[in-house]
């Protein structure tokens, strides 16, 4: 017989009993008394063989999506597939930070969706444009190659919704296009030669299903060169000039040469890539299916850093013209960060942003939400024990929930939750919920890692994040602008490697205060705006307003918000790193 305690039993009301009878009946007892044995009886329905405690190798959960074993089961999303499977909404561009779940909805739409293809923009094999001496030779001549990329994409979206509708299926494809051919036909038996291309171009393709996109760049290359020369006189051998080329001819020749080349361009198939789009359009409306091609990870090194911005924008344009078929959609999700490389510095060719916002669907969450994600996630590991609600001790004199703590730590994203917990866990082993001191433990690693993984995350945009922020280091929380000592830059002035260190508008604001071509008041008020912009401070603009961080602004900020009126705080994800004074600030401060 085992010896039964009522607190490895939670919620169980346990009668005691001495052994059984030579005829089997318990012999019950009033009250629990020394030498008295539980014999499986309780008065709940099911009996809990032990009591759930944590092993320091679980983790609450993977934070990648592709990764995730348990995906299926904790996956949560409000309304969102609904919206992308809604092949009349226009929304279809997902758009959010590391983090926030893009991955995870794409999966889902794959798992749950009939008719939907995806595409790898690593095996598209585009890393060919880059090397290609007439596309180089464009390149340094200033040529808008826009047009190029888009007869690419809608050659790739092309192919594929073929794929998607035909099935694989070469007797319904060949009948589709006699069909298309009888109806192009006029009264007299001709068709219109537009037309015919057009079909011709849709019946070549279909055919070539296995053709990889590299082999439809060099076609496309030949052409546009062939023309070009052509139509120049030039020798093939100017090609190898490149960026030469500029100081062989004046600038007159130059800007006609540039003119020839991107008219040259602009009329590559443009066409029968009109008619086949009118021929496609006729062909899926007679579908009762809808179809789907989502792409993810362009993020990753699938295109060289030359192109890959224009490449991306180019796409996106070509995915809001193929919104015309009503029955179709391309689905693809783009990490924040590289939406605005998208459109920094200089206007994109292929238009404003503006014009594209009617496509985009922000993925945000709130605290709720991210709630019920970890609810499922510790119900899991549990065996329904715990949830948010019994897992976590209080926190400091305040009692602030656990979990509270955890979430005014996190951007409102489950990779940041996942991860903090994920360095929680280890520190309980064989503890049976949460305690305070576990979560005020793992801070130090989680604030360490987050503001590496931030910089990371916008390398691309501004690189090194992390040496812009050390005027942070100690800073009393809500501080203003006119409060920072311009010896706190002292080690950022003196630094000759910020060149090698900075990008885009880091780089910009912080070589011109050097130069001492910027105020100082200017230099720490963009400097603000991009810190904000990334999440390491938020602003409360006025007495009249709340505490603004980019997750859960209702309103627009500007730089002109930065003034010396507003104040500045530090994300509680960075008290840690930055060992930021949160104390009241000292009358002398303000």
């Amino acid at each position: 017989m085992q010896r039964i305690r009522r607190r490895d039993y939670p919620g169980y009301v346990v009668a005691w009993c001495k052994p059984t009878t030579s005829t089997g009946t318990p012999a019950l007892a009033a009250r629990p008394a020394r030498g008295f044995y539980f014999n499986t009886y309780m008065t709940k329905k099911s009996f809990v063989p032990k009591k759930f405690r944590f092993t320091k190798y679980q983790i609450i959960g993977s934070p990648d999506a592709e990764s995730d074993n348990n995906f299926d089961k904790v996956f949560i999303e409000h309304g969102e597939l609904e919206v992308l499977r809604d092949t009349e909404n226009p929304k279809c561009v997902i758009i959010g930070r590391t983090g926030s779940g893009k991955s995870a909805l794409i999966r889902r739409l794959e798992e749950s969706t009939k008719n939907l293809t995806r595409i790898q923009p690593e095996s598209m094999s585009v890393k060919y444009l880059t090397n290609s001496n007439v596309l180089g030779y464009f390149r340094s001549m200033d040529v808008n190659l826009n047009f190029f990329y888009k007869v690419l994409w809608k050659h790739v979206f092309i192919v594929e919704l073929l794929k998607l509708h035909f099935s694989e299926d070469i007797n319904k494809k060949e009948n589709i296009i006699e069909s298309l051919y009888n109806k192009a036909r006029n009264k007299f038996g001709k068709v219109n030669p537009a037309k015919e291309r057009g079909i011709q171009y849709l019946d070549n393709w279909s055919n070539e299903f296995w053709q990889k996109t590299e082999h439809r760049i060099k076609e496309l290359e030949k052409q546009a060169e062939d023309k070009f020369l052509v139509s120049t006189g030039l020798d093939k051998a100017v090609f190898n000039l490149k960026g030469e080329s500029t100081k062989i001819f004046s600038t007159k020749t130059t800007e006609e040469i540039k003119y020839k080349a991107e008219k040259i361009i602009s009329e590559i198939q443009a066409e029968e890539l009109y008619e086949v789009i009118n021929i496609m359009k006729d062909l899926l409306s007679t579908s009762q299916k809808k179809y789907y091609i989502v792409i993810d990870d362009l993020d990753k090194e699938w295109a060289s850093p030359q192109i890959v911005y224009d490449l991306i924008t180019s796409m996106i344009e070509v995915i809001k013209e193929f919104q015309i078929f009503k029955n179709a959609k391309i689905i693809i999700a783009l990490r924040d960060n590289l939406h605005q490389m998208l459109f920094s510095a200089k206007e994109h060719r292929g238009g404003q942003r503006e014009k594209f916002n009617i496509l985009y669907l922000d993925l945000t969450w709130s605290k709720q939400s991210l709630r019920e994600l970890i609810d499922k996630r510790l119900k899991i590991i549990s065996g329904d024990v715990l949830s948010s609600s019994n897992a976590f001790e209080p926190i400091g004199k305040t009692k602030e929930s656990g979990f509270d703590y955890i979430i005014d730590r996190t951007f409102l994203r489950p990779r940041d939750l996942i991860t903090y917990l994920n360095k929680v866990i280890p520190l309980i082993d064989q503890k049976s919920n949460i305690p305070s001191s576990a979560i005020k433990k793992a801070e130090a690693r989680y604030s360490s890692d987050r503001l590496n993984a931030l910089e990371d995350e916008w390398s691309e945009n501004y690189g090194d994040i992390k040496k812009s922020c050390d005027f942070l280091i100690g800073m009393y929380n809500g501080f203003r602008i006119k409060n920072i000592d311009e010896e706190r830059f002292y080690s950022l002035y003196t630094d000759e490697s910020y060149e090698k260190s900075f990008k885009g508008e880091l780089y910009r604001i912080t070589h011109l205060w050097r130069l001492n071509k910027m105020r100082y008041s200017t230099f720490v008020s963009e400097l603000s705006y991009i810190l904000y912009t990334v999440g390491i401070i938020g602003i409360k603009k006025s007495s009249k307003h709340s505490i603004y961080f980019f997750y859960n602004s209702d309103e627009d900020i500007s730089i002109s918000d930065f003034n010396s009126e507003a104040r500045l705080y530090v994300h509680k994800a960075f008290y840690s790193v930055l060992k930021i004074n949160v104390k009241a600030l000292e009358d002398t401060y303000v």
